[in-house]
Parts: C-alpha cells; sequence; structure tokens
C-alpha cells in the first residue's frame, strides 16, 4: 500500500476517497474516522479536478470533519497528484481546519473485492476511471451493497447506463443514491437541455433536440480520452428519427458541418470559440434526454475540436478505418498512442496561443425545437462556455456530488436516476445551473434564449438537418 499525506487547511474534513484503475498492492481496509467520498480516477487529469473543486467548496459539504484519499495504479503519479492538489489547494485561504490528502494504490477498479473495504463507511463514490465500454457498473453494484449513502460517475456509453439504472430497485433497498453520466457532457449538457425546454412556451410539443460540444485539443482532459474517443467511433449513433430510438451503424464520426457556438455575434464567445466544424460521436444524451423530453421528431450528438485539421484528419480515418477495428481495444489504444506526440505538440501550441494562457477552451450548444397548438415553431437555445474542459468536467461532477451529500444529509431515499431525471423540478435545476455556471474559469453562459418562428413562414432545415437526413437515409 502506498500513501502520501497533504494536510492542507480549510473549512471542512469530508474525507474524499478518489481511485483511478490500479496496479500493484493488496488492499487492507480503510477505516475513516469519519465521512469518505470514495472518487474512482483521482490520480487522472479529471479526479484531481473534482478534488480540487470539492476543496474549494468544502464549506457547503454537511461533514465537518475529513481528507481526501487520491487512489490509482501508479505510485509516482500518485505523489504527483497529490502535490498538484497542494499547489491548487495553496490558493485557498484557511481558518485552522484540517484537511487532510492522501494516495493510495489499487490493481483494480473493476474489482469489487478491492473496492469493498474502501466503501465500507463511505459518504460517496465518484468514479470517473473511464473507459466504461464493454463494462458492468462493478463500482455501483459494490456501492450499492456496502450501502454507500452517494454515488456518481462521468459514464457515457448507452449500454452502461442502462446497465446502471437496472440497479435502481437494489439502490432504493440500499439507501444508495445514485447519479450517472453527471460530468460535463453528458451531464451539465443535460441540465441545459431541461432547462431549454422547460424556456420554451406552455403547451408546446417538443420536437428534436440537439447536442453540439467544442473543445480545444483535448481539453486537459488526459491521454485516456483519445482511446476513449476511438472506441467510440467503433459503436452505432444512438439518435432519435421520427420520435423513435434508432441506431446508425456509419453515422458516427461523420463531419455535420459548421456550428454557431454563440447566440449573439457580439459575445465573448462568438469571438473566443465562433463557428466550429462538427463531427457526430453517440454521447447517449442524444438517446436519454430525448426519452425525457418525449420528443417526435430528431436528435443529434457531436462535437468538435480545434485545429480544424483534426476533425478533418478524424473523418477520414473514420471513412477509411472499418468500424469493427475501432471497437478493438488494442486498435483504440494503439491509434491513440500512435497520435499523442502530435496531439500533446497541439495542446502546447494551443496554450500558447489562447487568450487565458490555459488552451483547454470548452462549448456547448444545446437547442430544442417545439411546436404550439398554432404550429409555430420555437427554438430554445443555450450556449455555455469554459476556460478548460477538464476544470469543467471535475467542477461539475464536484457540484453534483455536493448536491447529492446535501440532499442525503436530510433525505436517505436511494435510487438510480440520470440528470435530466433529477432534476426535472425547475427550481433545483436552476439552483444547480446558477452553482455550475458561476465556478472559476466560465467564460458565459446565455441563458436560453427563445426564438419563434411563426405558422406559415418558411423554414428550411439547417445545413446540419440536410447533413443528418442525407447520412439516416444512407445508412
Amino acid at each position: 500500500m502506498n500513501f502520501f499525506r497533504l494536510h492542507c487547511h480549510y473549512h471542512c474534513k469530508t474525507v474524499l476517497l478518489i481511485l483511478t484503475v490500479g496496479a500493484v498492492t493488496a488492499l487492507s481496509a480503510v477505516s475513516p474516522s469519519h465521512n469518505n467520498v470514495v472518487i474512482l480516477g483521482g490520480s487522472g487529469r479529471i479526479g484531481t479536478a473534482i478534488a480540487t473543486h470539492l476543496i474549494r467548496r468544502s464549506s457547503a459539504l454537511p461533514s465537518s470533519t475529513g481528507k481526501i484519499i487520491l487512489v490509482g495504479r501508479n505510485p509516482e503519479q500518485g505523489q504527483q497528484s497529490v502535490q498538484e492538489v497542494r499547489d491548487a489547494a495553496s490558493e485557498f485561504s484557511s481558518d485552522g481546519d484540517s484537511f487532510e490528502v492522501e494516495f493510495q494504490s489499487i490493481s483494480d477498479v473493476w474489482d469489487s473485492k478491492q473496492l469493498s473495504p474502501l466503501f465500507h463507511d463511505a459518504a460517496a463514490v465518484i468514479h470517473t476511471a473511464g473507459p466504461y465500454h464493454n463494462r458492468y457498473p462493478i463500482p455501483l453494484r459494490t456501492a450499492i451493497e456496502s450501502n454507500v449513502p452517494v454515488y456518481l460517475d462521468v459514464s457515457d456509453p448507452l449500454p452502461y447506463l442502462d446497465s446502471s439504472l437496472e440497479l435502481n430497485e437494489d439502490a432504493i433497498s440500499s439507501g444508495t443514491k445514485a447519479l450517472i453520466a453527471a460530468g460535463a457532457f453528458p451531464g451539465m449538457s443535460n441540465l441545459m437541455a431541461m432547462e431549454a425546454a422547460g424556456s420554451l412556451p406552455p403547451g408546446c410539443q417538443i420536437i428534436d433536440s440537439g447536442f453540439n460540444y467544442f473543445t480545444a485539443g483535448l481539453g486537459g482532459s488526459g491521454d485516456v480520452n483519445l482511446y476513449i474517443t476511438n472506441l467510440g467511433f467503433g459503436d452505432d449513433m444512438p439518435q432519435y428519427e421520427k420520435g423513435r430510438l434508432n441506431y446508425f451503424k456509419a453515422l458516427t464520426g461523420k463531419l455535420l458541418g459548421q456550428v454557431d457556438f454563440f447566440t449573439d455575434a457580439e459575445s465573448i464567445m462568438a469571438k473566443r470559440v465562433g463557428s466550429q466544424q462538427v463531427f457526430s460521436w453517440p454521447f447517449p444524451e442524444a438517446a436519454t434526454v430525448a426519452r425525457e423530453l418525449k420528443i417526435t421528431g430528431r436528435s443529434h450528438a457531436a462535437m468538435g475540436t480545434a485545429p480544424e485539421v483534426w476533425n478533418v484528419m478524424l473523418g477520414l480515418l473514420v471513412d477509411l478505418v472499418p468500424r469493427p477495428w475501432w471497437r478493438n481495444e488494442r486498435f483504440s489504444q494503439f491509434m491513440a498512442d500512435f497520435s499523442q506526440p502530435l496531439v500533446k505538440a497541439t495542446d502546447k501550441w494551443l496554450q500558447l496561443s489562447s487568450p487565458d494562457g490555459v488552451g483547454e477552451t470548452h462549448a456547448m450548444r444545446i437547442d430544442v425545437t417545439a411546436e404550439d397548438s398554432n404550429k409555430d415553431i420555437f427554438v430554445s437555445t443555450i450556449v455555455q462556455g469554459h476556460e478548460s474542459f477538464r476544470q469543467c468536467v471535475g467542477q461539475s461532477a464536484a457540484e453534483f456530488c455536493i448536491d447529492l451529500l446535501q440532499e442525503q444529509s436530510t433525505d436517505r431515499s436511494g435510487g438510480v436516476s440520470l440528470v435530466e431525471q433529477r432534476y426535472r423540478d425547475e427550481d433545483a435545476r436552476k439552483q444547480m445551473i446558477e452553482k455550475m455556471t458561476s465556478t472559476p474559469g466560465t467564460i458565459d453562459y446565455s441563458g436560453a434564449v427563445v426564438t419563434r418562428k411563426a405558422n406559415g413562414a418558411t423554414v428550411g432545415p439547417s445545413k446540419m438537418e440536410e447533413v443528418l437526413v442525407l447520412r439516416s437515409m444512407e445508412m
């Protein structure tokens, strides 16, 4: 067992146990004297971002005592992660209380026998140790079996989410309150879609929903994101057509055209991000949010990156390489390893050329279209931007966790839910959006901008809609 301890000074001492896929050691039970928050993926880039934001927001945590434990497979990386949290922690004021940070290594994050001792007496588990492809939600099941009050993850494959939702009754019985797919996208994006829908005139029927994302380079999320993206190119694209969920075998990775990541041409988002090309990727929200909103038309999800040449190269590769190859983990890992040097060089260039010196710019645009009884068409659009994709994911997951912990302190009911299910209530949703759009690094949040097209007006499809129709017809 490897421990690297950091004693910092904060408002509270809630125990946060953060794990990554581990290597070497046998585990003995961690026996915290207070509350534990177990975060799978702690020595990774997302895990440290979560830990940092939890420390920043420690005064909002229910418990007044505790510590953070970062857990991963690599002791050297773990020590670096503790130091990273230490450096970030030095920016916050102290009031004399001790907030302890540790690292511990484990060999396999998907092994319930290793997880069970860590989950003992835990207040929460946050699972960020992807990829989740071709996996069963063992960490969630173990958390339920261990009666952990709060569980959260940033998973994205639709089959994984479906398997997690099947554990709902078990979670109710154990009192485990679980929120899945709760990062930036999916996660915050789902919250924004529900807000966009809720801002439409009363009585409207939801027709379409669209999710478009942009991240400069890797957005600071780490090398594993390359691997996850590659695996996704082998998946069928889940999206709604005519109000029914369909899976399109050759749509993933296809270039769809330009998206305006702004609602006002004079806004900071227009200058900072502007219009970016995007390609289809199998984000689950195209299916899950469409199902929640009961849309009658089409849904889609797409993403783009910078520089533009990466979008073009990825589009060509997806056309050239057979889909089964992308689904092969060894091939996708090889492609990720092969492209890493160039990607890292690109990220460095983005950092040097970025106005904030970060080079991890992230943006989301959510559109929800509806029709009223007069056949007038309304489009509700929300745009959000952040200096760092990595920080946005970490902050979003941390805020979701804090919200769950606060509720669990007075309401011990359990269950497994998606973000769009948990935040159906307008007041609860607006409170979460306010917290998430007030985080450090947020560039802009437009709020819902609703436009109306009167009955009888000529409403032609956008270029993206034309491409989606053509692609769907080809499938």
